[in-house]
């Protein structure tokens, strides 16, 4: 199955007009998107441009191994009194 990937004129519905608060603008945007419209993109970009991206699949494992690491050396910190 794939996504289909909407534009920022069909999200948004109208023309975009550089108004120059690029921050703003984003979040607009960003607000009508939904994770799997995201990850489709982020995919698309890895197929793309091979090496210059890191798959989600694999942040969202890097998070898990980090975030089980620092459980580990809070027990560890414990242990030693730390």
């Amino acid at each position: 199955m794939s996504a289909t990937i909407r534009t920022v004129e069909k999200i948004l519905g109208k023309d975009i007009v550089k108004r120059g608060d690029r921050t703003e603008d984003r979040k607009e945007i960003l607000k009508n998107l939904t994770g799997a419209e995201i990850d489709a993109e982020a995919d698309r970009l890895v197929t793309r441009y091979p090496g210059r991206f890191t798959p989600p699949k694999e942040i969202h494992e890097k998070i898990r191994r980090l975030q089980k690491d620092m459980q580990m050396a809070g027990c560890l910190a414990n242990a030693v009194g730390a």
